[in-house]
């Protein structure tokens, strides 16, 4: 073998050894960018066996104790403790041993959002653009036919018209079909599929079993059901719930929510949660003409929308942690098992998924409450939106279950629910306001 083999050997050997090493393997996930809220301390790990060099493009961060200003250099080993006091953005570099680039850092610095975390257990009560969700088999004369299947009509379709009236409802569909039939005249549906409006012509044809004009078309504009409340602002006023979207049973598309309501529910039960069975939370509605909140907007990471009667009054407002400063360990959830009673329940956070675009699994969870385990089986229906919190902070809200394991589930950021809600944006809007209530609430002592 010739020198320069042994010589090309060794420095593969010693780059295989350095791309293995836990110090490589760290930095080569070490983030482009980074978000901490003004302050509040963020230390990240860098166990290398090396110093480095760290120069910021302005002033106003605190790196280890110490602040720094443009071009200085300060040579860090094995911790990088952040702080800043105030909102804005700093592009650190970094450098070994003060010569070779090894990479940047941008710190996004965001101002502190508290909110108050719930746990209430909720009704909610939509009021939807009218869907369709199936077909119908219709008797006439000349046999059996399905006019709006053979005219194109598919599951999951939205109606946004009929003959010129814009969002009918169920009943005037069916009023506009029976009055089309008597006149010998066709509809015209106008319906919204992929986002997409496209007009569809259907004659309607009498039923000889029920005596009225169809079309053969299955349609439902409203639904129901429970969940939990996971925060309410009280400077927008805005709360976040559920934190998945809301879905037609049938066609499993969401729904597009003209109206929708939440009230008042009280747990009267609970179906316990077993492997391949996920467990339910029984509840009823109290008093479903007092109206918590109204929402329209029903996202992938939940429902947002203003609330009317605050029910958390009562509760403490939390920090809301950020994406980047969740990390795995015990955590507590907020959710009622029993009557309208919101507990707490010890869980621990098994993984932490992190994102840089909102998604309804950035969290897993595991149930370790054993009062909660004996009672529930772990996570269950009606628990999503439940507010989980770590060092008193609010950092995320269940989702799902595990269908093969109920004591384990996922959980979505708060940081995408809150930025999702719009309370940010409000609180601009209300600003004025805002400095001139929390005055007044400081010089009365409150």
């Amino acid at each position: 073998m010739s020198r320069k083999q042994q010589v090309g050997i060794i420095v593969a050997l010693c780059l295989v050894a350095i791309c293995c090493s836990p110090g490589f393997r760290v930095w080569a996930t070490f983030p482009s960018e980074l978000r901490i809220v003004a302050g509040s301390p963020h230390e990240l790990q860098l166990p290398l066996p090396f110093r480095l060099s760290v120069t910021a493009d302005k002033t106003g961060l605190i790196i280890n104790n110490r602040p720094i200003t443009p071009d200085q250099v300060l040579l860090e080993q094995g911790r990088l403790a952040l702080l800043s006091q105030k909102p804005g953005d700093v592009k650190l570099r970094f450098r070994l041993f003060g010569i070779l680039p090894l990479g940047k850092l941008k710190v996004n610095v965001v101002p502190p959002v508290q909110v108050t975390p719930s746990g209430h257990s909720i009704g909610v009560t939509i009021r939807a653009t009218t869907m369709v969700v199936g077909h119908g088999t219709i008797k006439t004369a000349q046999g059996n036919v399905q006019p709006s299947r053979d005219a194109g009509l598919k599951l999951g379709d939205l109606l946004t018209g009929i003959n010129g009236l814009s969002n009918p409802t169920v009943a005037q569909v069916a009023r506009e079909v029976e009055r089309a039939g008597r006149a010998g005249q066709e509809v015209v549906l106008t319906i919204k599929r992929n986002g997409l409006q496209q007009q569809v012509t259907i004659p309607p044809v009498f039923c000889q079993e029920t005596k009225q004009w169809r079309i053969g078309l299955y349609v439902r504009d409203d639904a129901a059901g429970v969940g939990t409340l996971t925060f309410v602002d009280k400077e927008s006023q805005i709360f976040g719930a559920l934190g998945h979207i809301i879905a037609d049973l049938e066609t499993n598309q969401a729904l597009e929510v003209r109206e929708g309501k939440i009230v008042r529910s009280r747990v009267t039960a609970i179906d316990q949660g077993r492997s391949g069975h996920p467990g339910e939370k029984r509840s009823v509605i109290v008093d479903e003409d007092r109206v918590l909140g109204c929402f329209n907007t029903n996202t992938g990471i939940g429902i947002f929308g203003e609330i009317i009667e605050d029910i958390t009054a009562d509760c403490e407002e939390v920090p809301v942690a950020l994406v980047d400063e969740v990390v795995p360990g015990k955590a507590e959830i907020l959710t009622v098992i029993d009557g309208e009673k919101v507990e707490r329940f010890e869980v621990e956070i098994v993984r932490v998924i992190k994102q840089y675009t909102p998604s309804g699994k950035g969290l897993v969870i595991r149930v370790t409450d054993p009062v909660l385990l004996e009672k529930t089986g772990g996570i269950v229906q009606g628990m999503s939106g439940s507010p989980i919190l770590q060092n008193n902070r609010l950092v995320g809200a269940v989702t799902h279950v595990f269908v093969n394991k109920p004591d384990t589930g996922y959980g979505v950021f708060a940081e995408w629910m809150v930025r999702e809600s719009g309370l940010l944006e409000k609180r601009q809007q209300l600003a004025p306001t805002f400095f001139y209530r929390r005055y007044l609430r400081q010089a009365a002592g409150l």
